[in-house]
């Protein structure tokens, strides 16, 4: 091996370990958004880790060896691009999310670049000029196929609907960050494969070094963005699962909040700008909208929103959230005009069943929905 190799090898190695890890990171997160980067991190990790492998094993690899590898290799990287673009979406747009048949259309170049290489595995056809220009379009064209959404990416995360502001010096909340810096060093990454797997000049073999150089900027990016992950929060699941740091209501002063980094006075700040954000952007009609997602999209660490709706509403998540969902409900079965079933309206407001649904509004209300929709002048809520 050259050195340029066994540089581009230990490049490959970092970011297959960061990958790995930032995978790993997401995993313990339980956010759509979540599940999506931890499927991207997971296709680039094991796309880094065959192409490693394929790096310092291709001199003793046999030619067999190597299809067989591509098999799992080349589907992988044609996964990278719909996934960015589902997790810039589903972390920006929380309320859109297109249908399973809808998603299944950008499964179909992942699923004929596995045909082609299978088929390649079993009856080689890459050892012809026609097959093997078949095979080599394969090979690449994940770069054209996936530019597309990495464009997609970019824009919502500079140009969608603005995010909510953290309230330190007006800075942008840490999400926000955290998305335009992947989709950069994802945008570098693909550079740096349109150029080395793709050569169109004849001498790039001739500038071993300007790959080199294009993976170490990638790692270095790789590095400074799981370190930001990291240190925002944004990579660190809640602790305890669904609704742990919900405190219970009252609960406004006392020791767990004493080295919280933020105060009482601040508490009603937050509070307020976490009920805009729920309020605005509909998070609590998504049945499966929890603490740590809040967390993910405010900026602000798990225990920091806990505190805020404790000591600055009095409330626990679960209460937080509950009054958006009744208010919703209420003004739906208040409205004459609308035609849908008391379980549509539920579903609707972000309850996941009826029985639920007649338990909380019973609970905040006193009255059951249907004698609400019966006489709702009469119903008073406690909701925002």
């Amino acid at each position: 091996m050259t050195p340029p190799d066994l540089l581009n090898l230990a490049a490959g190695a970092a970011v297959l370990g960061l990958a790995s890890l930032t995978a790993a990171m997401g995993y313990g997160l339980r956010t759509r958004a979540a599940g999506l980067l931890t499927a991207f991190f997971a296709c680039f990790a094991l796309a880094h880790l065959f192409g490693t492998f394929l790096l310092g094993g291709g001199a003793w690899l046999s030619a067999d060896a190597v299809r067989w590898l591509r098999v799992v290799e080349v589907p992988l990287v044609y996964l990278l691009g719909p996934l960015l673009y589902g997790y810039a979406v589903a972390l920006t747009t929380p309320g859109r999310w297109p249908g399973y048949r809808a998603l299944r259309w950008h499964l179909l170049p992942a699923a004929a670049a596995f045909g082609i290489s299978l088929l390649n595995a079993i009856a080689p056809f890459d050892a012809t000029p026609t097959g093997a220009a078949v095979f080599l379009l394969s090979f690449h064209a994940w770069l054209l196929q996936g530019a597309p959404y990495l464009l997609a990416a970019v824009w919502h995360a500079w140009r969608a609907q603005p995010w909510p502001e953290a309230p330190a010096a007006g800075q942008p909340a840490p999400h926000r960050t955290w998305l335009r810096g992947l989709v950069l060093v994802i945008m570098v990454c693909w550079i740096s494969s349109a150029m080395g797997r793709w050569p169109l000049a004849p001498d790039a073999s001739a500038r071993p070094w300007f790959g080199v150089a294009l993976n170490g900027v990638t790692t270095a990016g790789l590095y400074l963005l799981a370190w930001f992950g990291l240190r925002q929060h944004i990579l660190l699941p809640a602790q305890g699962g669904r609704y742990a740091h919900a405190a219970p209501a009252g609960d406004a002063v006392g020791p767990r909040y004493e080295r919280s980094g933020i105060d009482p006075a601040q508490c009603g700040d937050i509070a307020a700008e976490l009920s805009r954000l729920v309020q605005v952007e509909r998070l609590y009609a998504d049945p499966g909208f929890d603490l740590a997602y809040l967390s993910q999209r405010s900026g602000w660490p798990p225990n920091h929103v806990s505190q805020a709706l404790n000591q600055g509403l009095g409330q626990n998540f679960a209460e937080f959230v509950n009054g958006f969902r009744i208010a919703a409900a209420t003004a739906s079965l208040a409205d004459a005009d609308d035609p849908r079933s008391v379980l549509e309206i539920a579903l609707a407001s972000g309850f996941g069943s009826k029985s639920t649904f007649n338990t909380v509004f019973k609970r905040m209300t006193g009255r059951t929905p249907r004698e609400y929709r019966r006489a709702p002048a009469d119903g008073a809520t406690h909701a925002h």
